[in-house]
């Protein structure tokens, strides 16, 4: 489905259950639990396919009312998904990967361990992929600047997932999940 429409959220969508799966591994999720921070993690931006690829290509920031518009995307992939047997804990990672550990995130402003675990992991992995892939607006960031960034990201990440996440992150990691 991300694919057909387009291919950099797709690759993005991939990179992500990855990075997600890296930290899954990391805290001996079970196997069910790993295979649903997959799917969690894959279909994290599916909603994006009702959004314009005007508005999802635009080389600019956003207006307050785009920013808007692209934040019902998660709102959107729950539509989407909620009448076809996914479980809670998938549809909550992706309802809520956009929730901050400190409460200021959006779509319920939800803090702490009230986010839902495959949300707070979800988080991480999608911004740092985020931040190291070219997006229509930007260059990618170098691995360091991205470590940098997330470091520096006080109360949007659980410390402990982010530092779990952190240990497994250098050039030849990421390069092997970018090109597979």
């Amino acid at each position: 489905m991300l694919l057909a429409r387009d291919r950099s959220t797709a690759i993005h969508s991939r990179n992500v259950s990855k990075y997600a799966m890296t930290i899954g591994t990391a805290l001996g999720l079970d196997s069910n639990d790993m295979k649903e921070l997959y799917v969690a993690a894959l279909l994290h931006d599916c909603g994006k396919v009702a959004l314009p690829d005007k508005l999802l290509k635009t080389p600019r920031s956003y207006t307050r009312w785009e920013k808007q518009m692209v934040q019902q995307h998660v709102v959107i992939a729950k539509k989407l998904l909620v009448n076809l047997g996914f479980s809670n804990k998938i549809l909550d990672g992706i309802y809520y990967h956009h929730e901050r550990y400190d409460g200021m995130g959006y779509v319920e402003g939800l803090k702490g361990d009230s986010i839902p675990l495959f949300a707070r992991i979800i988080a991480i992995a999608d911004v740092f992929d985020a931040l190291t892939s070219k997006r229509p607006y930007r260059d990618p960031l170098s691995i360091q600047q991205a470590i940098h960034l997330l470091k520096e990201s006080k109360g949007q990440f659980d410390e402990e997932l982010l530092g779990i996440f952190l240990r497994y992150i250098n050039k030849s990691y990421v390069d092997t999940i970018k090109s597979n």
